[in-house]
């Protein structure tokens, strides 16, 4: 079995250039500054120690996991003696991370905290599998569609709502961001079969849905594929999450990045940096998250799906019961 779910052997998007979204800035600064303080043979403590900040200001930098500060990261390229590209990179990596994400202006009060990392992500892909258990995938949502969930999630009683049309702005811009590239990423969407019963809205709602999916599994760099009722080996796990999605950058860009969402909540695995006797081998032997979850949206693949022509079926079929 390969490991790589999407067989992608393309060069990373420019991660580090003026196009660079605010999220990946910042982890592209933290991998930089790592990778300078290993060049320099330095640990964190020792760096920290230098620059007379603590230990968890360094890791929280190298990890991503705050935002830079500009002292911190002026005190790391004067330590270093960084100059020329290497500190022009850390320069404009620190800048980009500075101005806010495109959800950030607009949709930021209806923009759940766990989602953000990857609405920041998503779009500098060039690769993308995702599996959604109970309702279609949100990338590939009608308005309409997106409209009766939302309003039934939100528990509101007027169609009109302006916090329902922002929502469905918001989802529509995140698609757009993602499709309306000049080479957009490569697409898997697993979903669960039981998205093509479970009624969201009127039967025009759901007949414009399924001809939506239908439309866009036909595209070259879009595949739908169904995780069938009688075949829930593999997605039982999967199931009990409300979602997976991994995430691939290409050689020389991020590392690779899974997604699990839960209820109001989600974790991010990234991919782990690996030895060069690791690397050798044809898959990796060392157990982790990443891997553990890559796994298994393997396994939904390969022993829990329809093909991506009868899933194209099943669909055809669900716009003549809609109609």
């Amino acid at each position: 079995m390969s490991p790589d779910p999407i067989p992608i052997n393309r060069l990373a998007r420019h991660t580090a250039g003026p196009d660079t979204t605010k999220t990946a800035a910042i982890i592209m600064l933290g991998l930089a500054v790592k990778e300078l303080r290993d060049a320099a043979g330095l640990t964190q403590k020792e760096l920290a120690k230098a620059i007379l900040v603590s230990n968890s200001t360094i890791s929280r930098l190298e990890n991503a996991d705050s935002m830079p500060e500009k002292r911190t990261v002026e005190a790391v390229m004067a330590y270093l003696k960084l100059d020329g590209p290497a500190r022009d990179k850390l320069t404009m990596l620190f800048s980009r991370a500075q101005e806010p994400e495109w959800f950030q202006n607009r949709f930021d009060d209806c923009t759940p905290d766990y989602l953000r990392r990857l609405l920041g992500l998503e779009s500098v892909a060039i690769g993308l599998t995702t599996y959604d258990v109970r309702l279609v995938s949100g990338l590939l949502q009608t308005p309409e569609y997106a409209s009766c969930i939302l309003r039934t999630g939100l528990h509101l009683t007027e169609w009109d709502s302006p916090e329902m049309e922002l929502r469905v702005a918001m989802r529509r811009e995140r698609q757009e961001r993602v499709f309306g590239q000049a080479e957009p990423p490569r697409c898997v969407f697993l979903m669960d079969e039981s998205v093509l019963l479970r009624r969201a809205g009127s039967d025009q709602v759901m007949r414009d849905q399924m001809r939506h999916l239908a439309a866009m599994a036909r595209l070259p760099h879009i595949t739908v594929r169904f995780v069938l009722l009688d075949r829930m080996i593999a997605g039982n796990e999967a199931s009990m999450a409300g979602g997976m999605a991994h995430l691939q950058f290409g050689r020389g860009g991020l590392p690779d990045l899974v997604y699990v969402e839960g209820y109001r909540k989600a974790d991010y695995y990234n991919k782990p940096a690996l030895s060069a006797e690791e690397r050798a081998k044809p898959w990796p032997t060392k157990e982790n998250d990443f891997e553990r979850h890559l796994q298994l949206l393997l396994r939904i693949q390969g022993e829990a799906c329809a093909s991506p022509m009868e899933s194209r079926r099943m669909l055809d079929e669900a716009v003549e019961r809609y109609s």
